[in-house]
């Protein structure tokens, strides 16, 4: 009897303890209490997908734990047309994306797709932390988006399959992918290429299978995905500064506390400061890790041939952003 009781009280203590642990295991990977959807069409070693577990970390140490990210990179969530079109719907609460998609929302975006329109990274930040790139944040309450801030995808460059390329009348014949923006579809056209838009998710097979000879974009954005498996030229034209414009959805934000929304908007604000100090050293991290890649860097004259081809792109821009806009910020930049 004294045995047999003795198992009842071992066993009692067994699922005692197991019951504290399988407790405890479970309060240490309970989701936050408000959990964020966050996504993106970059890779996992992005700067910007750094940015994001960045802000979880600063919400959850912020909060106790209560508010969090769930982050899906990738395009496990679709591409930026879709992401864009998922925050406006609720499906998704947080991403960054490239600004060039976003002005079939917004038309005041087409105004940074002006080729050559900054000169280096600290004048786009003015630009974007200024008057004129919170406006255009602004712009994006009408349509059902919140406009956070903007982080750096960066500036763009050409790359290709083929050769190297000095001049815009090499580019002749050459089937180019550019964004879903028909101001990067000028551009590209003028300057003699054969462009054609292309979701960025379906981008690697496109070049891996020949469909395309040639595309544009970020040294570290080319280097994160890949592609120098697949394009081995690269000319450095800097031919436009690419941000990363961050978007929430209204509803999800203003669900907020106003302690929870104050602590949310410094952590968007330090989560910024750290992806931009990431985003300055990621082209030359790029560069150094391809060596099988030649890089060319251009002549000022071989430079200026490029954008006196884009030069008359400015005017289809005014068109399709707004003339007073387009010459305002012509203006700041021309300081």
């Amino acid at each position: 009897m004294f045995a047999m009781k003795a198992a009842r009280s071992l066993r009692a203590g067994v699922f005692a303890v197991l019951a504290v642990a399988t407790s405890f295991v479970s309060t240490a990977k309970a989701d936050p209490e408000i959990l964020m959807r966050a996504a993106h069409s970059g890779a996992v070693t992005s700067t910007g997908q750094k940015a994001f577990e960045f802000l979880d970390k600063e919400l959850r140490d912020k909060t106790a734990g209560r508010i969090g990210l769930e982050i899906f990179p990738a395009s496990q969530l679709g591409g930026e047309r879709e992401l864009i079109e998922n925050i406006q719907l609720g499906n998704v609460d947080l991403i960054f994306v490239s600004s060039a998609p976003l002005a079939s929302f917004s038309p005041q975006f087409f105004a940074f797709d002006i080729p050559f329109l900054f000169k280096d990274r600290t004048q786009a930040y003015s630009v974007l932390d200024g008057p004129i790139g919170q406006e255009l944040l602004a712009s994006l309450d009408g349509v059902g988006i919140k406009g956070l801030t903007y982080w750096e995808n960066g500036f763009r460059q050409l790359t290709n399959s083929k050769k190297e390329i000095r001049t815009p009348d090499q580019l002749s014949g050459m089937k180019m992918r550019t964004m879903e923006n028909e101001v990067h579809i000028a551009a590209w056209r003028a300057e003699g290429a054969n462009p054609a838009p292309l979701a960025f998710n379906e981008l690697f097979t496109a070049l891996q299978q020949g469909t395309f000879d040639a595309q544009e974009g970020p040294i570290n954005l080319f280097y994160d995905m890949k592609f120098n498996e697949v394009q081995k030229f690269i000319s450095k034209t800097n031919h436009i500064y690419s941000p990363w414009p961050v978007l929430g959805n209204p509803d999800k934000l203003a669900s907020l506390s106003a302690e929870d929304s104050a602590i949310f908007d410094q952590a968007i604000k330090d989560a910024t400061a750290y992806q931009r100090a990431l985003a300055k050293t990621a082209d030359d991290k790029a560069e150094a890790a391809m060596t099988e890649v030649k890089f060319t860097t251009l002549t000022s004259e071989e430079l200026q041939a490029f954008k006196d081809r884009a030069a008359p792109i400015a005017d289809l821009v005014r068109k399709k952003a707004g003339k007073e806009l387009v010459d305002r910020l012509l203006t700041e930049t021309a300081k």
